[in-house]
């Protein structure tokens, strides 16, 4: 009997206990600022004032850390899986292969961050504000950015996958050698940004309006851009092969050496549009540069 008891412990009580949060490691890291190998899982530390800290191999999974203060510090190897990080702070961060997924990061501040490897899975970031932040080798996956703020903002080397940015008004964006697949820009005003060397295939930008944007040696195929304006921007050598242009507009857009082929142009306008060794739609070139 004794030994069935042991048993039981050791198999269903103990497994429980290792993923408690360490009181001391969590007290030590309130006074010093570092945490270094922490285990302060299922831990409650809302409202503390972490800035100026580091932290590294530290697991926060299924925190309540809402409305806490980590701005200026220095992250490695950090889970904050399955988190309540509202209203949260991380302005002028360094962040090194962080895990946000299945988070609630709404209202959070992450302005002016430098981040490499991290990955928002599922997470929540309504009202966030990503501000001026750099992104390298980073995941977005199954994410509604509503009313996200994301001006200034740098992707590098990143995967945007079943995103949704919707009615937004961004500025300055810039994305290069990214996987930018069938996002969802609908109705999104973007204006004086850069997506260079990416794929936005199959992308969604119906009824949005571009200014001043810079797209080039990137893969538009099959993007919708019905109702979109396009103007004072450069699309070159882009493949736009099976976009649906219906009822577009572009104007003062160099589209040299950019791909048409069996693109839908009913209604679509193009005023004073430069078309240089261009593939049309009818399939014949148009060298008359």
């Amino acid at each position: 009997m004794l030994s069935k008891v042991l048993l039981y412990i050791h198999l269903f009580i103990l497994p429980f206990a290792a993923y408690a949060y360490d009181e001391k490691q969590l007290n030590r890291f309130k006074v010093i600022k570092i945490c270094k190998n922490c285990d302060l899982t299922n831990s409650d530390i809302a409202k503390e004032d972490f800035n100026d800290s580091i932290i590294s191999n530290t697991n926060f999974s299924n925190s309540n850390l809402n409305k806490v203060n980590f701005e200026k510090s220095q992250f490695k190897n950090t889970n904050f899986q399955k988190s309540e990080l509202k209203k949260i702070i991380f302005n002028d961060s360094k962040m090194l292969n962080l895990d946000f997924s299945n988070s609630n990061l709404s209202y959070a501040k992450i302005e002016n961050i430098v981040g490499d490897n991290i990955t928002f899975s599922k997470s929540i970031l309504s009202n966030s504000n990503f501000s001026g932040s750099h992104f390298k080798n980073s995941k977005f996956i199954n994410l509604k950015l509503t009313e996200a703020k994301l001006n200034n903002t740098k992707f590098i080397k990143s995967i945007f996958k079943n995103v949704a940015l919707k009615n937004q008004d961004i500025k300055n964006i810039f994305f290069s050698n990214s996987n930018i697949e069938r996002m969802n820009f609908e109705l999104t005003k973007i204006n004086r940004s850069t997506f260079e060397n990416s794929s936005l295939k199959g992308s969604n930008f119906k009824s949005s309006n571009f200014f001043e944007v810079s797209i080039t040696d990137t893969n538009m195929e099959g993007v919708v851009l019905t109702d979109a304006i396009i103007e004072n921007s450069i699309l070159t050598h882009v493949n736009l092969k099976g976009a649906n242009l219906e009822n577009a507009q572009f104007i003062n857009v160099d589209l040299t050496n950019s791909n048409f082929e069996q693109v839908n142009i009913i209604n679509t306008k193009f005023v004073d549009v430069k078309f240089c060794n261009t593939l049309m739609p009818s399939g014949i070139r148009n060298d008359n540069c």
